[in-house]
């Protein structure tokens, strides 16, 4: 019901602001760093589904709204005996929707130049609804998470025929969560107030050595690797308006 609800709404929006609207879809790899990965890497990764439509507001400024799908796991791959005691593993679903602002460096539109390709960086806000389905073994309930996450990375753009374009784009998503795998604690920034762990020979109670936490200095990050190819909607301009400099625009 909701992906019937979606369609309508891009159906109705083309409809109306047919002259630079820019519907797509993008399929890639969603992979995730935290407590158990550090850093960007594609081991663990799982695939992912993307429906967005581009606002082309000026030939180097667009507005991209688009809603994802996909999958997210994780293991240990840091190689420390804390992880080994550990040997946590998560598995996780996820819907995302966010906005996000798209700076062409070229004007790839241009019908002079005939640049047909360019970078771009982009920036936003998204919002994530997360489900953590397996912690290890264990097959979880209801527990869905809402979260909100800041999409940023960068991309390449290719125009074929002036209307289809394809983009190759590597995604950020810093969230604001430090249980994305279900590990946290051991917040040691303040020495002198430790939360999550207590230390052998101090003064703090109740510690309890389980090997089961993370660190509580930093959150989760989530990223996005893929491929998508859309549609530019535009009204042809009248012969007498168009030769010999008029674009798109």
């Amino acid at each position: 019901m909701k992906f019937k609800l979606i369609i309508i709404f891009y159906l109705f929006v083309i409809n109306g602001f047919s002259q630079f609207l820019e519907p797509g879809i993008s399929i890639g790899v969603n992979s995730y760093s935290g407590d158990l990965k550090r850093g960007y890497s594609l081991s663990d990764g799982s695939m992912g589904l993307e429906i967005f439509n581009r606002f082309n507001i000026s030939s180097h400024q667009t507005f991209k709204f688009s809603y994802k799908r996909g999958n997210l796991k994780g293991s240990e791959r840091i190689n420390d005996n804390l992880s080994s005691n550990r040997n946590m593993w998560f598995k996780a679903k996820f819907s995302e929707v966010s906005l996000k602002f798209e700076y062409n460096f070229l004007d790839y539109f241009d019908e002079i130049n005939r640049e047909n390709f360019t970078p771009y960086l982009f920036m936003g806000l998204g919002s994530t609804l997360l489900k953590n389905t397996f912690e290890r073994n264990n097959s979880l309930g209801k527990n869905k998470k809402l979260l909100i996450n800041i999409p940023f990375g960068i991309g390449f753009k290719y125009l074929i025929n002036k209307q289809f374009s394809v983009a190759f784009e590597f995604e950020i998503k810093k969230t604001f969560n430090d249980d994305f795998d279900l590990t946290n604690g051991a917040n040691t920034r303040d020495i002198d107030n430790i939360t999550g762990l207590t230390l052998p020979n101090s003064n703090i109670q109740n510690f309890n050595k389980n090997y089961q936490y993370g660190s509580g200095n930093d959150k989760d990050f989530y990223y996005f690797t893929g491929i998508s190819i859309s549609y530019i909607f535009y009204r042809i301009p009248c012969p007498k308006d168009s030769a010999p400099i008029n674009s798109i625009y």
